[in-house]
């Protein structure tokens, strides 16, 4: 068996060094590079959702319009402005007509009810009307034929009418007297109370009464209602103007 032995290495050539040993490169490791995500849709929202009309203002001027629910309509204009003061809804101009229309039917109300009362009261009342109610200035369509009465039929002077009260007073307060004494003082003041409506054309003007029964002076009536009656029939005038 032979044993061989390697042959020396080839020295360098003199005057150079050996050449350097560069290593190989790492191999890759880490996680892979990232990249910049790519551009996705452009971003997209809803239009803006329209602000609706205040439902109380609506109401306020349907109230308005209609009259008979007005105080209900003012009521909801002001709520109404307040609400779309705090909130982006459409009204104020329906909340601002309902407020003024309901407000010039409340005004109109008030004064017909004013015109109203104010009639009655400076106005003789006409229709049926109860005997210790009659008053001074009013005219009588017909008195009828009973004895007793306890309506009459009241009318207006300028329609034809039998008879008008022109004087009306009260007997003293008291037991009651008996029916002459009341025929005679109810005689006595109706005629003193008839002398100053004895003008020319009314001097031929005849009187009557209406005077309480035992039965309505013990329920306090004590009035005593004085009439002038025209012979000549009915009449479309007043004694009194």
């Amino acid at each position: 068996m032979h044993n061989q032995v390697p042959p020396d290495p080839v020295p360098p050539a003199p005057g150079f060094p050996p050449p350097a040993y560069t290593p190989p490169p790492p191999p890759f490791s880490g996680a892979p590079q990232s990249y910049p995500p790519p551009y996705g849709p452009p971003g997209w929202q809803p239009p803006p959702r329209e602000a609706g009309t205040n439902g109380l203002a609506i109401a306020s001027l349907l109230c308005g319009v209609l009259g008979v629910c007005a105080p209900l309509g003012l009521g909801f204009g002001i709520v109404a402005l307040k609400q779309i003061k705090r909130r982006p809804q459409r009204g104020r101009g329906l909340a601002i007509a309902g407020i003024a229309l309901s407000g010039l039917t409340l005004l109109f109300a008030v004064a017909v009810l004013a015109a109203a009362i104010f009639s009655d009261s400076s106005g003789p009342r006409t229709g049926s009307v109860e005997t210790y109610r009659l008053e001074a200035g009013q005219c009588i369509r017909a008195l009828g034929s009973g004895s007793e009465v306890s309506t009459l039929p009241v009318v207006d002077c300028a329609r034809p009418h039998e008879a008008e009260v022109y004087h009306v007073f009260m007997m003293p307060a008291g037991p009651y007297p008996g029916e002459g004494a009341i025929l005679d003082e109810s005689e006595q003041r109706c005629a003193a109370a008839l002398k100053p409506y004895l003008t020319p054309g009314n001097e031929d003007l005849e009187l009557s009464y209406l005077y309480p029964q035992r039965l309505n002076w013990e329920r306090q009536d004590r009035g005593v209602t004085c009439l002038a009656i025209d012979p000549k029939g009915t009449r479309t005038t007043s004694i009194m103007k």
